[in-house]
């Protein structure tokens, strides 16, 4: 992308029209059926209705298990149809290349190639209640930022998190939208929670969601975050290199020293609207938006060393999350996605106006935007 701002000038729309099938009318001179007699129609048999709901369940379930796993990995979801086995895994091996690599100023130029992978083994209590756990590791290929709690190419293990979740526990007729509550706990197994002295994260949210056309998926999600911190912010051990003042606010103590340059949080909400085209069997298109409000356990004063453009007050952090996806998936538990991923400030960096959400134009070396191509399994 040399001048990255040129290359993404847009997302094409796709229209896809549906044809009507009409019944054949008989030859002429063929026999025309006389009308029904006028009496009233025999009550069909006990059998005969078990059979007719049996196939309305089953044609709901094939729609259901028609949402290929691409689509259900990213709402979180699961199709609530009958299971063979009461354990699923789904893992996916992600590639990831930086739009920072193509920047076409070298003094602004940042290469940024990475990778990781990521498991999500589940249990089915029924068809709807499951619990799933999910951890991962990754890791940068390119020359990485050595910082004080990572060295270059280090592999990065994520926080370890278990949710359970209840797909479909209801639904609301008319607009067909159907309501999945979920609750999560996290332990802090990476190297920035426990730079940040995360005891735990809970968290609480639910889904709204539905099919429409049999091809369309609308889905909103709500989640609250709260952090379990022992310190409103991070710290190093004093046996790296720091400047502090002995027994000053700095020093904490048991030879740590109060890293200041970045808040702990203490609570988050998240935001996130989700649109699919399922095309095929094979073929889906998927659009996400999310937005993520943060605030800080410490509040700041204003007083006479304030910039004159602060505010007083909890530290807020507000970040945008957009995603252009296309998956493929020609077998049954094997598939490809490729797409386009962003994760940024909300604001520019002036705080004078709104960032694109699907693409990072005023930034590039930051790599808040990256193309992702996915290899997945599930089973």
């Amino acid at each position: 992308m040399i001048s990255v701002s040129r290359i993404f000038a847009g997302v094409a729309l796709l229209c896809f029209t549906s044809a009507a099938l009409a019944q054949e009318p008989p030859p002429a001179g063929a026999p025309v059926a006389a009308p029904a007699a006028a009496s009233k129609a025999p009550e069909p048999s006990p059998s005969a209705t078990a059979d007719a709901g049996a196939a309305k369940v089953e044609k709901k379930e094939k729609a259901q298990d028609a949402i290929p796993e691409s689509v259900l990995a990213m709402l979180g979801s699961s199709t609530g149809a009958k299971r063979k086995s009461p354990f699923a895994i789904s893992v996916v091996l992600e590639q990831v290349l930086g739009i920072g690599t193509f920047v076409s100023d070298s003094f602004a130029r940042n290469p940024y190639y990475g990778y990781s992978l990521v498991l999500r083994p589940r249990y089915y209590f029924t068809d709807k209640l499951f619990a799933e756990l999910q951890f991962g590791i990754s890791g940068e290929l390119t020359t990485s930022n050595q910082t004080s709690t990572t060295y270059k190419r280090q592999v990065m293990p994520s926080d370890l998190s278990l949710t359970l979740k209840y797909s479909n526990a209801a639904k609301i007729p008319v607009i067909n939208v159907t309501f999945a509550p979920f609750i999560r706990l996290a332990a802090p197994t990476s190297y920035e929670s426990r730079y940040r002295n995360l005891y735990l994260s809970s968290a609480a949210g639910f889904n709204l969601g539905g099919m429409y056309g049999g091809h369309f998926i609308i889905d909103y999600m709500f989640r609250f975050n709260k952090n379990w911190n022992k310190t409103a912010q991070p710290t190093i051990s004093g046996g790296q290199i720091a400047l502090s003042r002995v027994r000053g606010a700095e020093d904490i103590g048991g030879g740590e020293v109060i890293n200041g340059d970045d808040n702990n949080t203490s609570f988050s909400v998240y935001n996130a609207l989700t649109g699919s085209f399922i095309i095929n069997e094979q073929w889906s298109i998927t659009l996400q938006l999310a937005i993520q409000n943060s605030w800080t356990y410490l509040s700041i004063p204003k007083d006479q060393f304030a910039s004159p453009y602060a505010k007083a007050g909890r530290g807020q952090r507000d970040k945008t999350f957009g995603v252009i996806d296309v998956s493929y998936q020609p077998w049954e538990h094997f598939g490809f996605s490729l797409g386009l991923s962003s994760a940024q400030p909300a604001k520019t960096a002036d705080n004078k106006s709104v960032r694109f959400p699907f693409f990072d134009f005023s930034s590039e070396g930051n790599n808040y935007t990256q193309i992702y191509f996915d290899v997945f399994m599930t089973y």
